[in-house]
C-alpha cells in the first residue's frame, strides 16, 4: 500500500515536524509514514483527512492522487517546448526510413494525389517523411499550438517545391476549413487524457471514405524488446520492471503505455472500419565500440542526460508511489546501466515496435 501523506503535507506547506505536532505524533513517525517504513494507526487517518481536506481512500492511495503542480502537462505546448531536441531524437531513433517507405507504397498504395492533414505536427517531421512518397499534387497541412514549431517547419518546406500550409492553433479547437483524405497523428495520442476526443476531431475533418493513420508505441513491447550485456556480465544486474511506473502514469493521466494496441479499439468505438495494424521493423543495435555508430552513443547519451528521473534521482520515484527502498533501487540501476552504456565494451539491443494503425470512415 502506497500513502500519499508526503505529497499531501507538501501541497499543504506543512513540515514534518508541523504535521507531528497536529497529529501529536513526532516527526521521526512522520516520516517513517511517508518512507512506507510504518503505517499510521487507523485512528490516525480520520484526523489526516481533516488536515489534508481529502478522503481517507485518497490518503490511502486507492484513487490517484491529482497534484497540479507535479502533474506533466503532456498536452500543452509548454511542456514540450522544454524538450525540442529530445522529442527530434526519438523520433530519429524510432523511425525506419525503409520500413515507412514500404508502408505507404504498397500497403497503403495511394494512387492518386492526397490531402494530408497532421495534427500536432511539430516541425513538420511527418509531412517532411510522407510527401516525397505520395503521389504527385499531394498536400500537407500541418496543426501545432506553438508557433516556434510552425516557424521551424515553415523554414524547410519554403524551400521544397511541395504544397503545404501550417496552422497555428490548438488542435481541440481547430475546425477545418475543407475535408482531408488521411488525418495522421505521430507519437501523440498515448499523451492525451482523452484520445477519443482528438480521433472524433481527426474524424470530423476527412471526407467520407478518408482515412486516418496514428502512429505510437507500446511501452510493454519496448521492454520486452530490450537487452543489455550488463545482464550476462553481472549477475546483480537484472533488468528492472517499468510497469508499475507506466501504471502511475496511467491512472493519473500523464500517458497510457499500451495506447498503441488500444487504438484498433478507438477507432471501432467511432465507427471506423477496416481496421488494421502493422508494427515497424526496426531494432536498434547500441555498440559505442562501432566508429559507425558513435552518432548513436552520443545521441543516447543526451537523451539520457534529460530524463527527469535522472535529473530528480530518488526523488523522481518517491512522486510516482514508490517506497524509499525501491526508488533508491531504481536509480542505482539506471546509474550503472548508464555507466555501463558508457563502456567500450557495452553492447544493447532496444526494439521500437511503433505500430501504424489505420482505419476507413463510411
Amino acid at each position: 500500500m502506497r500513502l500519499y501523506i508526503k505529497e499531501l503535507r507538501e501541497e499543504k506547506g506543512l513540515t514534518q515536524k508541523e504535521l507531528a505536532d497536529l497529529c501529536h505524533v513526532s516527526f521521526q513517525t512522520i516520516s517513517k509514514w511517508e518512507n512506507g517504513i510504518n503505517y499510521p494507526d487507523i485512528t490516525h487517518i480520520p484526523r489526516l483527512s481533516d488536515i489534508f481536506g481529502v478522503s481517507a481512500d485518497v490518503i490511502l492511495g486507492l484513487v490517484p492522487f491529482e497534484n497540479k503542480d507535479e502533474r506533466k502537462k503532456y498536452d500543452e505546448a509548454e511542456f514540450w517546448a522544454d524538450k525540442r531536441d529530445v522529442v527530434k531524437i526519438w523520433k530519429n531513433l524510432y523511425w525506419n526510413d525503409d520500413y515507412f517507405k514500404f508502408f505507404i507504397k504498397d500497403v497503403l498504395g495511394f494512387r492518386k494525389a492526397v490531402k494530408v492533414l497532421d495534427f500536432g505536427c511539430g516541425y513538420g517531421f511527418l509531412g517532411m517523411k510522407m510527401l516525397p512518397l505520395l503521389p504527385k499534387g499531394s498536400s500537407y497541412t500541418g496543426i501545432e499550438l506553438d508557433r516556434s514549431q510552425t516557424e521551424e517547419a515553415e523554414g524547410y518546406f519554403s524551400k521544397t517545391d511541395y504544397a503545404y500550409r501550417f496552422i497555428c492553433e490548438d488542435m481541440y479547437d481547430y475546425e477545418p476549413d475543407e475535408k482531408y483524405d488521411l488525418a495522421v497523428a505521430l507519437f501523440l495520442i498515448s499523451y492525451l487524457p482523452e484520445p477519443e476526443k482528438l480521433i472524433r476531431k481527426m474524424k470530423a475533418s476527412l471526407k467520407p471514405g478518408g482515412m486516418i493513420l496514428l502512429m505510437d508505441a507500446n511501452m510493454e513491447v519496448e521492454q520486452a524488446g530490450f537487452y543489455s550485456g550488463a545482464e550476462a556480465q553481472d549477475e546483480g544486474m537484472r533488468r528492472i520492471d517499468m510497469i508499475p511506473l507506466w501504471e502511475y502514469e496511467f491512472t493519473h493521466k500523464e500517458r497510457d503505455y499500451r495506447m498503441a494496441t488500444k487504438l484498433p479499439y478507438l477507432l471501432k468505438q467511432e465507427g471506423f472500419t477496416r481496421l488494421q495494424a502493422r508494427i515497424s521493423d526496426q531494432v536498434v543495435i547500441y555498440e559505442p565500440a562501432d566508429p559507425d555508430k558513435k552518432k548513436l552513443g552520443d545521441m543516447l547519451r543526451f537523451v539520457y542526460s534529460k530524463e527527469d528521473f535522472v535529473k530528480e534521482g530518488a526523488e523522481y520515484f518517491l512522486k510516482r508511489g514508490y517506497s524509499r527502498q525501491q526508488a533508491e533501487d531504481m536509480t542505482e540501476y539506471f546509474k550503472r546501466m548508464h555507466e555501463y552504456l558508457d563502456s567500450q565494451e557495452s553492447i544493447a539491443v532496444k526494439t521500437s515496435g511503433v505500430y501504424f494503425v489505420y482505419g476507413c470512415l463510411r
